[in-house]
């Protein structure tokens, strides 16, 4: 099942389509809840549970991580650029940046908590892992597709 699930991403993956300037988000989306449904070994009655506590969090954690690079391009931009950057505005920027950053720890501990009420610790070490392989992936098609001029 896993060398299946496996030989399907990767050929959808080599789809000109995927990574594309115009991703389609949604099918990325559901590439990575296969992978990590499989890599995870999601039995239907967890996963019910799993994928909205998931998907809550995830979402979540993507909103902080925007904010962050939002904040700090709109303070870079109005500087007119790095060099142009007072020390009073960079440490601005960093202070900001730190704030956010623990509030991405803060959710993930919130998001692990919630999690192991669902799945076991093994399957959460395991998720945290098939999230790193899934974006690897999913960035080393985008670079090959980039320098293949696609």
């Amino acid at each position: 099942m896993k060398k299946l699930l496996f030989i399907a991403f990767l050929l959808f993956l080599t789809s000109s389509s995927v990574v594309s300037q115009k991703m389609n988000r949604q099918k990325i989306t559901m590439l990575k809840t296969a992978f990590i449904t499989d890599a995870i070994a999601l039995k239907p009655k967890e996963a019910e549970k799993f994928w909205p506590v998931y998907n809550q969090y995830s979402k979540q954690l993507q909103q902080l991580k925007f904010k962050i690079e939002g904040g700090k391009m709109r303070e870079i931009k109005a500087a007119g650029g790095t060099e142009n950057l007072s020390e009073a505005n960079a440490q601005e920027i960093i202070n900001q940046s730190l704030i956010f950053e623990k509030e991405i720890y803060e959710t993930k501990i919130k998001m692990v908590k919630e999690l192991s009420k669902i799945i076991s610790a093994q399957q959460i070490v395991k998720l945290q892992k098939a999230e790193r392989d899934f974006n690897k992936r999913i960035l080393q098609e985008y670079g090959k597709r980039k320098r293949m001029g696609q």
